[in-house]
């Protein structure tokens, strides 16, 4: 997996030691948690398995600020499905929403994924979290389809998703 490049970032492998800035930054946070699949970590061994995740996933990088070693959020590919089209996530700390952060990861992400020979890309949201479909739009991602998923991992609770897609010969 290659670090990434852009303007204000560098999408980095997360590292053994990154749990601590991941609790600290996002994981506990239930204003972040609200639009993951998951609960806010109650400690940092919940983090810690987390990272492990991050580890040993094939797509899984840090978001960090130029200049800033500290992981601030976390992009990565959370499957590929049965055709063969990966699928994206994120997640960014609260106090870096709204600052074009999120969208200047993904289309590094997308570019990285098309140089690797991935043809379409999809990415959801919940239904009540329009900003992370903004982030998609504005990288070209365009919406396909809604959909019902569990709300969160080991939950029966369904919530409704968005899904957007982009294809290699429509991207910037």
């Amino acid at each position: 997996m290659n670090t990434l490049y852009t303007d204000r970032l560098i999408l980095r492998p997360f590292r053994s030691g990154d749990s601590y800035a991941m609790y600290k930054n996002w994981t506990y946070d239930e204003r972040v948690a609200r639009y993951c699949r998951w609960h806010p970590h109650k400690t940092i061994e919940e983090t810690e398995a987390y990272l492990q995740l991050c580890l040993d996933a094939e797509y899984c990088w840090a978001i960090t600020l130029k200049g800033n070693d500290e992981p601030v959020g976390c992009i990565d590919m959370v499957g590929v499905n049965s055709v063969g089209i990966p699928e994206l996530g994120y997640v960014l700390m609260f106090p870096l929403w709204r600052q074009g952060i999120m969208t200047e990861a993904l289309n590094a992400v997308i570019s990285e994924l098309f140089s690797l020979g991935y043809k379409k890309i999809e990415a959801c949201h919940f239904v009540d979290n329009p900003a992370s479909g903004r982030v998609m739009e504005k990288c070209g991602m365009k919406y396909i389809r809604n959909s019902i998923t569990h709300k969160k991992f080991g939950s029966d609770e369904l919530c409704e998703v968005k899904y957007y897609e982009i294809s290699a010969d429509k991207s910037k």
